[in-house]
């Protein structure tokens, strides 16, 4: 284990979780728990569980997980060396026990903010310039006042390959720097650098201190080059879960609960110069579920506020489907008369625009209108059946039971067609009842939650959590890896664990949760499971062993089913002597498994 990581390990070590959380959220002790009102979503009951003996806090409401570096990073709204810091304070243990490792990428960071902070001086100098005449008088008749061009920083990259490394580029590590954050490339014959950002207006994108860490340029003038070009990912730029103005926005987003989402620099510029502070923009990747998890934590509403045009369109309804699987307020804010978001605040303006998003109207509504393609009750009965196929699929695609029923019951409204009609199809189509739903999703039990499940995926879930809490038990590996996985999470799971034992990564439920790199769909289905208690009167081993028999039950079960289910159709006779005979073999199999497992039990009682 390498110095930094014993450093973490001392902070969890002798940071109780529990004491650290109830500074913040009220506590009571449930079992091995202690629960609370979740501090990351509203809620009227407690579903919010901190497990001290594991390290780590989960919420069967919102789904945040993670263990104390997590729950410091996501309640105090820092970034992890941040936390370090906090919990260092909080706790009295120096950080100094870093791993080389750790010291080079934080070295290597700070060199490239002072090359990214001077690129963005010498950006703003050159608009300042004779050179960047045209540039700055472009900005003019777009509405940008000096003003508005100090605060958002914005500069001029001149034409011509050799800018950068001519006038703030000193040695080859500094260019090694630049070309690590995109502003300089490579020439593929000569393998000379030369500037990527060429005769392009500069808006930087900026960290939480202000910071430039990467830019967005625009053309200047009519070129068949792209009219934007982003900086691609860096050490220090992630494109999935960096907004464009968000150091700006943050203060008013935390103070007013919402924020606005519009799609490009110029638009973020509009409305934050008409007074609409909390608008920021992503760039480079479109909308991501990285974006909406940052969203999530800062605000209670989104406004999505995109271009009247197709792709405006289709960005809305991706942004609005992450942002509904957050469980976040989303109203989509639709611009009159084609313009896009800058284009409407220079002719209007504040009260205007907050009118405009006051009439916003709820995602549902937007997002069954773009899943209908137009269809509605005028329409030809054709494109009403194409309408109507497209809404059964996008319904499959749900997993609340409420968010099922909402979006049949909007997409009847939008066909004109009854609701029970619809519902009856969706019944037809899927073979599953939709009950509407009554209970408040925060206050769901861990039993509630495990009972959607079917045996098969319960078994396997729980085995793999017993991996999770007793890596010893990887000595199973060759079992597990001959596996007929039914349940795709714990399928993945399997790999995902299998991957960090063979690495020699650390396994532990609080690192498991923090893991940025986890799907965040699979951290949710295992994370009930490591919040169960262990009250079985076995041995871990013994435990795992039992699973393992019940798993290969659960095969023989499927197998069985499916070969029962092909005999009720068409057979020929050729086939039927070769299903009977599969059939009674799985039947053995099952039934010897079965004994092994009655024997197990029995010599335990």
């Amino acid at each position: 284990m390498n110095a930094y990581q014993i450093f973490k390990e001392r902070v969890r070590r002798e940071v109780p979780i529990d004491s650290y959380v109830s500074r913040f959220v009220p506590l009571k002790r449930a079992g091995k728990s202690l629960i609370g009102l979740c501090p990351f979503h509203g809620e009227k009951t407690p579903s919010f569980h901190v497990n001290p003996s594991s390290g780590f806090f989960y919420c069967f409401g919102c789904k945040a997980s993670g263990d104390i570096f997590r729950f410091v990073m996501d309640y105090q709204k820092v970034d992890f060396p941040k936390a370090l810091e906090v919990l260092s304070e909080y706790s009295g243990i120096p950080i100094q026990e870093r791993s080389g490792a750790w010291e080079e990428e934080e070295r290597k960071k700070e060199q490239l903010l002072q090359c990214s902070q001077r690129a963005n001086e010498y950006f703003v100098q050159n608009l300042l310039s004779p050179q960047g005449k045209e540039a700055l008088e472009y900005l003019h008749s777009r509405g940008l006042s000096e003003e508005d061009i100090k605060i958002h920083s914005i500069g001029y990259a001149l034409p011509g390959f050799n800018n950068l490394t001519r006038a703030i580029l000193r040695n080859d590590q500094e260019i090694r720097a630049a070309e690590s954050l995109g502003l300089l490339k490579r020439q593929e014959k000569s393998k000379e650098p030369y500037d990527f950002f060429r005769n392009r207006i500069m808006f930087p994108v900026r960290d939480a201190k202000g910071r430039a860490i990467a830019f967005s340029g625009r053309i200047l003038g009519n070129s068949e080059e792209a009219k934007y070009i982003n900086s691609p990912g860096s050490l220090l730029y992630d494109k999935g879960k960096t907004f464009y103005n968000l150091h700006l926005a943050s203060d008013s987003i935390r103070k007013t609960r919402e924020a606005i989402v519009v799609e490009g620099v110029f638009d973020a510029i509009g409305l934050y110069r008409k007074g609409l502070e909390s608008v920021v923009a992503p760039l480079g990747t479109g909308f991501t579920e990285g974006h909406a998890r940052i969203l999530k934590n800062l605000c209670d509403t989104v406004f999505l506020m995109m271009d009247s045009d197709s792709a405006g369109s289709k960005g809305a309804f991706r942004a609005a489907n992450s942002l509904r699987k957050e469980q976040v307020e989303v109203k989509i804010a639709k611009i009159p008369e084609g313009k896009d978001p800058f284009d409407y605040s220079q002719k209007h303006n504040k009260s205007d625009i907050r009118l405009l998003l006051d009439s916003a109207k709820p995602a549902s509504q937007f997002m069954i209108g773009e899943v209908l393609e137009g269809a509605s009750p005028a329409s030809p009965p054709e494109k009403k059946q194409k309408g109507i196929q497209k809404l059964l699929d996008f319904i499959k695609s749900l997993e609340k039971e409420t968010d099922k029923q909402v979006y049949l019951q909007e997409g009847a409204k939008q066909l004109g067609i009854s609701y029970s009609a619809i519902f009856q199809d969706f019944i037809g189509a899927t073979g599953k009842s939709l009950t509407p739903s009554v209970v408040d999703t925060s206050s769901r039990s861990i039993k509630k939650s495990n009972a959607k499940l079917d045996p098969a995926a319960l078994c396997e879930r729980k085995l793999m959590a017993k991996l999770v809490f007793h890596p010893e038990l990887f000595s199973y590996a060759e079992d597990l890896g001959r596996f007929e996985f039914l349940d795709e999470t714990s399928a993945f799971f399997w790999d995902y664990l299998y991957t960090k034992f063979l690495q020699n990564e650390t396994i532990h439920p609080a690192e498991i949760l923090s893991d940025e790199n986890l799907p965040r769909e699979y951290a949710e289905g295992i994370g009930e499971f490591l919040q169960l208690e262990d009250i079985e009167n076995v041995s871990p081993e013994q435990a795992f062993k039992d699973l393992i028999l019940q798993h290969e039950v659960n095969v023989y079960d499927t197998k069985m089913k499916q070969i029962e289910t092909k005999m009720k159709e068409s057979v020929t006779p050729e086939e039927l002597p070769v299903l009977l005979s599969d059939l009674v073999l799985y039947k053995a199999e099952r039934d010897k498994r079965w004994e092994f497992l009655r024997a197990s039990k029995s010599s335990t009682v």
